[in-house]
C-alpha cells in the first residue's frame, strides 16, 4: 500500500533536534537534520520502495528500518500513513 503521509511524533522530533556535531555549526547541523527528514519522507512516499527491511531483534522488533545518512529510522505503517517510532543517531547502540 502506498504511503501518503509521514508522521513525526513529538518525542522523535525532539530527539532529532537534540543531535549535535562537534565538527559543524548549529546552523549546519540543523540543515543536515532537515535534509535527513526530507530524504526520509521522499523514500517512504516512493512506491518503488514498498518492501523495506523489518527489524528482527531488539527494541524495535517488527518495525521497518531505513538507514538515511547513517541515522537508523524505525517506521510503523498504518494504512497509507507511516509513523516514525524511533531514531538512532550514527554510532548509537
Amino acid at each position: 500500500m502506498k504511503i501518503q503521509q509521514v508522521e513525526w511524533p513529538l518525542p522523535v522530533r525532539k530527539k532529532l533536534l537534540s543531535f549535535r556535531s562537534k565538527h559543524f555549526t548549529p546552523e549546519e547541523t540543523y540543515d543536515f537534520i532537515i535534509q535527513t527528514i526530507l530524504e526520509t519522507e521522499d523514500i517512504l512516499m516512493n512506491p518503488v520502495y514498498g518492501k523495506m527491511y523489518i527489524e528482527e531483534t531488539g527494541k524495535y522488533t517488527g518495525f521497518m528500518r531505513l538507514v538515511i545518512r547513517r541515522f537508523r529510522i524505525y517506521v510503523k505503517q498504518i494504512g497509507t500513513k507511516a509513523i516514525v517510532v524511533g531514531v538512532k543517531f550514527p554510532g548509537e547502540k
